[in-house]
Order: C-alpha cells, then sequence, then structure tokens
C-alpha cells in the first residue's frame, strides 16, 4: 500500500509540474522574428475596462503605428454598439470609411485629427457577454499605406477563446 501511495503521489507531483508548465507556456507571448518571448498580464477585467494589449512597430515621423485591445463593458447589442460608436465618432468629426457586421463582429476603418495628429483607424469589436473586446490599429494617415498590410492583418486575425 505504501509504494502505491507512493506512486500515486509522484504521478499527483507530475500533474501539478505539467500543468504548471502549460499554464505558463500558454500565457507567453512569443516573438521569433524579434528574438524573445515574455509572459502576457492576464489579469481580470473590471466594470470599467481594460487595456490589456499595446503593441507598436517602430516610430516613423515621431509616431508608432500600433494595435491595442481594450475590454469594455458594454450590455446591449452589437449593432447598439456599431450605432453608438459611428455617432461618438461623427461627433468628434471623425469620418468612418466602411463599417460592416459580421455575426458577432463589428468592423470599421476611419479616419480624423486627433490631438494634432491626422490618423488612420482600423477596428474590430467583438461582443461575448456583457463586454465587447476591441482591437484597434491606428496609424498616421501619411504611414497607413506603408503598415495597412501588417495592421489589418493582426486586427482581421483578433478572435476570442
Amino acid at each position: 500500500a505504501i509504494i502505491h501511495t507512493e506512486k500515486i503521489m509522484n504521478l499527483l507531483k507530475l500533474i501539478t509540474l505539467l500543468t504548471v508548465f502549460l499554464s505558463i507556456q500558454a500565457t507567453a507571448l512569443d516573438f521569433p522574428k524579434s528574438g524573445f518571448t515574455i509572459p502576457a498580464f492576464d489579469g481580470e477585467t473590471s466594470a470599467a475596462g481594460s487595456q490589456p494589449l499595446t503593441m507598436m512597430i517602430p516610430a516613423v515621423n515621431g509616431f508608432s503605428s500600433n494595435v491595442n485591445v481594450q475590454i469594455q463593458a458594454y450590455p446591449s447589442t452589437i449593432e447598439d454598439y456599431k450605432v453608438l460608436s459611428e455617432a461618438q465618432f461623427k461627433q468628434m468629426g471623425i469620418q468612418a470609411l466602411t463599417s460592416k457586421i459580421q455575426g458577432d463582429s463589428y468592423f470599421i476603418e476611419y479616419e480624423g485629427v486627433m490631438n494634432g495628429h491626422s490618423l488612420h483607424f482600423y477596428s474590430k469589436a467583438i461582443k461575448k457577454g456583457g463586454l465587447i473586446y476591441l482591437a484597434t490599429a491606428t496609424a498616421l494617415s501619411t504611414s497607413w499605406s506603408s503598415d495597412k498590410a501588417q495592421l489589418i492583418k493582426v486586427i482581421d486575425g483578433f478572435n476570442l477563446l
């Protein structure tokens, strides 16, 4: 019985070790072209929302094209989110270029002046439960043509677990 218990304890230790190892691996961000990996933050989303990720391309003309992911509390539908977003953009003088809802996702491309910069944006919002998961690419309008392929690829590839 002692040998059997010892085997079970060793098996449990191995399972625990594998679980820890796999959870560490699952939360790492790997950047093979840049030559590094880094553990990811994975905190709770507050009612006020959060921005768990920002990625930047090297700066050109003092601005880094970037992608960020925000999580926002939003109890209504993706269709209502589209209407609200486009009304807010219009109020801010930002022009929607394209806009569509596809399943539970809302895609919008828009441009306008913010903080003295003429900017171009491309976003994908996904509704799940009482939350909106919003991935947005931002570039200077003058850099959009050179950066858009990689920015759009990242945004279009954004999905929920």
